[in-house]
């Protein structure tokens, strides 16, 4: 029976090098293209780009935790443990696809794309005293009149 689940991985990991291989001549072909840098999302608050940073960071750890468990389980011998994480392996896999079909409706981001994160407005705030902030604000209303 483990030669059956070892079957199974070898052809996951075959189709996984044929996906590979296409990617490699896409992006050969993608090389030789003029590629633009295109908006997907904006993130206008603080909080809407932590909670974006959050979300890319757990699809990121979940397909990291996947090739984790595809290694473990080419190396296994015992047929109870292989189950065991075929079937976690199995969960982890549908749970990151959903996930990240949901970043994509959300803010366009797919795992098999490279992104870019331009910071466009940020501030800057400093501890003063009463005194200092109230010449720092008319300095400031001078500057835009």
């Amino acid at each position: 029976m483990l030669t059956k689940y070892s079957t199974i991985s070898l052809i996951v990991l075959i189709m996984s090098s044929m996906a590979l291989g296409l990617n490699a001549k896409e992006s050969k072909q993608a090389a030789t293209a003029k590629m633009e840098l295109v908006k997907v999302a904006s993130l206008n608050t603080i909080d809407s780009n932590k909670e974006f940073q959050r979300n890319v960071q757990l699809v990121q750890q979940q397909r990291a935790l996947a090739a984790e468990l595809l290694s473990k389980m080419d190396t296994v011998q015992d047929e109870v443990v292989h189950n065991k994480l075929q079937t976690e392996l199995d969960g982890l896999q549908q749970k990151l696809n959903e996930n990240n079909e949901l970043m994509f409706k959300t803010y366009g981001f797919s795992l098999n794309r490279n992104y870019v994160l331009t910071v466009e407005k940020s501030h800057i705030h400093m501890w003063v005293t009463e005194e200092e902030s109230k010449k720092i604000s008319a300095a400031n209303k001078k500057a835009k009149k």
